[in-house]
């Protein structure tokens, strides 16, 4: 009996144990259960609110991409009109000038020259320094030098103050000035005498008086647009402006060949407007000013230099970079430039015309940002009849295309003459090549004046001749039989 009664209690306590480790590995099942739940849940709720994230920063990416400008002169709106968009903007990796002065000058050391072994002995007196006013080293610009590895001889050292051999074209004690500065110097030193302005304030150059360069690029419409034009825009200053800032009318998706063209080392910023009422020049520099802020960090000073163009704008590079260099201020000076027709094988019978404007960034506000009342407000003139400071290329596009420019509402800029006075009269692709081979603008009267680059100076920029086979529309008359023949005779 009692043996039994033992059996009972042991089989009482094991099935109470055997319960309790069901009732335990539920537990433990069912706590592993809501884990997994929570886990997944926090894991939705992760993946949900960085889609939101995501959501609300392309929202502003987008409303930053837009450029909303509020009407001026109409009191009580306060409505923006969304009228552009940009097509990119390219930051450059480290906040530097495309120049340095390491690169673009070197030191010549005389006393040192003057006593290598295949120089006559000659000790140098101390005095002769401080007497003549020499310094043991100067610094030449390396463009401007026609050597940098010439020595000097003793004679010229004791004579004359030291200074850099000058190229052809080049003046200064350091063979800094191109010819085109050089005259305009002089000109400003003579109106100076008589009572006038200084446009240039100068300083000599070091490692920190060099400027940043903007270059404000004014395309107009796109589908008017010289690609190959343009892109010796670029390339003649890629090595020159800091900054390209771009804008133009456009209402298609053509412009990834412009981006290619500005590279992917080059730092701009592009501006595609709707349409050419809302594409002004203060309306692009406000945006341009805006988005190199907000994108790249790079705040416009007013010591920087402002250039503005346009699509038939070739400017020449020497004189902006003198003047990145040497220019305390800058009042806005206009640009002397070649006026080319169809191509720099044919000039306007005026030679010359004056456009664009270079300006310290400082004077832009005295014109309400406006580029075009800048230029209107140029006293002094970069270049002169015989010496330019760049080429101006008018209508310098295939024949096809000049139709289609004359078709559209820019026409009524331009004096056209029909071919005839018939009433079935049109301009055609064939008319406009004979305009072209003949040397007759587009007004049907004026003669134009051909040029050959084996006798002119400044026939066409320099980037232009040396990759020759990429621009050769430019500078050849592909529609004159008697060039095209002189080029077979050259072959």
């Amino acid at each position: 009996m009692v043996r039994s009664t033992i059996l009972a209690a042991h089989s009482l306590q094991t099935g109470s144990g055997v319960g309790r480790l069901a009732i335990t590995k539920k537990l433990v099942l069912w706590s592993v259960l809501v884990l997994q739940v929570g886990f997944i849940g926090c894991i939705w709720l992760m993946q949900m609110s960085r889609g939101q994230d995501t959501q609300q920063r392309s929202a502003l990416d987008q409303t930053a991409g837009r450029v909303n400008f509020v009407a001026s002169g109409e009191a009580g709106k306060t409505a923006s009109e969304s009228v552009s968009h940009t097509s990119g903007t390219r930051c450059p990796r480290q906040q530097e000038n495309v120049n340095r002065y390491e690169r673009d000058f070197y030191q010549m050391k005389p006393i040192d020259r003057l006593n290598e072994s295949h120089l006559p002995d000659y000790n140098v007196p101390a005095y002769v320094d401080a007497e003549m006013g020499l310094t043991p080293a100067l610094w030449c610009y390396r463009e401007g030098t026609i050597n940098e590895t010439q020595h000097l001889n003793d004679v010229d050292y004791l004579i004359a103050p030291l200074q850099c051999k000058c190229e052809i074209g080049w003046h200064g004690r350091d063979c800094g000035q191109p010819e085109i500065i050089w005259r305009a110097l002089m000109t400003s030193s003579r109106a100076s005498k008589r009572g006038g302005s200084t446009p240039l304030q100068l300083v000599e150059a070091s490692t920190t008086s060099l400027h940043r360069l903007f270059y404000m690029l004014e395309l107009g419409a796109w589908d008017h647009l010289s690609l190959e034009l343009l892109e010796l825009q670029i390339r003649a200053l890629i090595k020159v402006v800091d900054y390209f800032l771009i804008y133009y009318v456009s209402n298609g998706s053509k412009e990834r060949s412009l981006e290619s063209m500005l590279g992917s080392k080059t730092s701009y910023t592009l501006l595609r407007c709707s349409s050419e009422s809302n594409c002004s020049s203060s309306m692009a520099f406000s945006h341009f000013r805006r988005q190199l802020w907000q994108q790249c960090g790079v705040q416009m000073q007013a010591q920087d230099l402002l250039l503005h163009g346009n699509s038939e704008t070739v400017y020449a590079p020497a004189a902006l970079k003198f003047l990145k260099y040497y220019a305390k201020d800058v009042l806005p000076m206009r640009f002397r430039l070649k006026y080319n027709v169809y191509g720099f094988f044919w000039q306007h019978p005026k030679k010359t015309l004056l456009n664009g404007v270079i300006s310290s960034l400082g004077h832009l506000h005295s014109a309400q940002l406006d580029a075009h009342r800048l230029q209107r407000q140029a006293a002094s003139t970069l270049g002169d009849l015989n010496h330019y400071g760049g080429w101006n290329c008018a209508l310098c596009l295939p024949p096809e295309q000049i139709v289609l420019l004359l078709q559209s509402s820019s026409r009524q800029k331009l004096p056209v003459k029909l071919p005839n006075d018939t009433r079935n009269a049109h301009i055609d692709a064939t008319y406009m090549q004979q305009l072209i081979a003949n040397g007759v603008h587009i007004d049907g009267s004026t003669q134009l004046h051909r040029l050959r680059e084996q006798s002119e100076k400044y026939f066409a920029p320099e980037e232009a001749l040396l990759q020759s086979s990429q621009y050769g529309q430019l500078l050849v008359n592909l529609y004159d039989v008697d060039v095209l023949e002189d080029l077979q005779d050259e072959d």
